[in-house]
């Protein structure tokens, strides 16, 4: 990069799909994109946090060139915000996000359901989406937030991987970064609801039934859209206070 060679690690910092920084056939800037991507859904970056090049430049063990090409991705996603003469922070998540979130949700999640139905129709393999749903399941005995949000993201990720639309499944990726982070800020949510109607609609996609799994994904968006803003208005008519 620039003729700079990247310094060795020390100690390889492991990104969420526990593969050591560094170590892996990809890009560092692609391995610290993810791994800032991550801490910014699970919370673990709150709003509001700067991002210091020198900082993570430091903590990585690499030159400042891979964290700057990280950068651009990350705001291109709304997840982070250059700030002037704050640099770039960690961005709020606000009503009027959700509400456009929702707005994409209502449209892409449906076909994604509809496409999924008509490939099992065709044949395809279910194997994975049940496994899926029954992580999703049984993550709700944890009581682990941060696991049952992980496994509803998971679960979503598959229906669309069975639409087998690749420019949709691309268009999704950085709408579901947007998604997980909202499932990780709303855990006051009744997770055993929004599991029943998850099981509704993997059993009209696995028997392939298009219609009734368009319908039933149109519904659980709608309805998560109703609790979603209900609970965003609380939390800033609490901070109001």
């Amino acid at each position: 990069m620039n003729g700079i060679p990247e310094p060795a690690l020390r100690e390889p910092i492991i990104t969420p799909n526990d593969v050591p920084l560094g170590d892996a056939d990809r890009p560092l800037s692609t391995q610290i994109y993810e791994a800032l991507r991550e801490r910014i859904i699970e919370g673990d970056l709150p709003p509001g946090s700067r991002i210091r090049e020198r900082d993570l430049a430091e903590e990585f063990n690499v030159s400042r060139i891979p964290i700057r090409e990280a950068m651009p991705r990350l705001e291109s996603e709304g997840f982070i915000s250059t700030l002037p003469r704050r640099g770039a922070v960690v961005t709020e998540m606000r009503l009027e996000d959700v509400k456009e979130l929702f707005a994409v949700r209502a449209s892409l999640e449906v076909l994604a359901a509809r496409l999924a139905a008509a490939a099992c129709a065709a044949g395809a393999s279910t194997t994975e989406l049940f496994a899926r749903l029954a992580s999703a399941e049984s993550a709700l005995d944890t009581g682990d937030d941060r696991r049952i949000a992980a496994a509803n993201s998971a679960l979503h990720e598959e229906i669309l991987n069975l639409s087998g639309n690749r420019l949709l499944i691309s268009t999704m990726v950085p709408i579901n970064g947007r998604v997980r982070r909202l499932f990780r800020l709303e855990a006051a949510r009744d997770q055993r609801v929004l599991c029943a109607e998850h099981s509704r609609l993997v059993r009209e996609i696995a028997e392939g039934n298009e219609e009734r799994a368009a319908s039933i994904a149109s519904a659980h968006v709608e309805h998560s859209r109703v609790e979603s803003i209900e609970l965003f208005r609380n939390a800033l008519a609490t901070e109001s206070e």
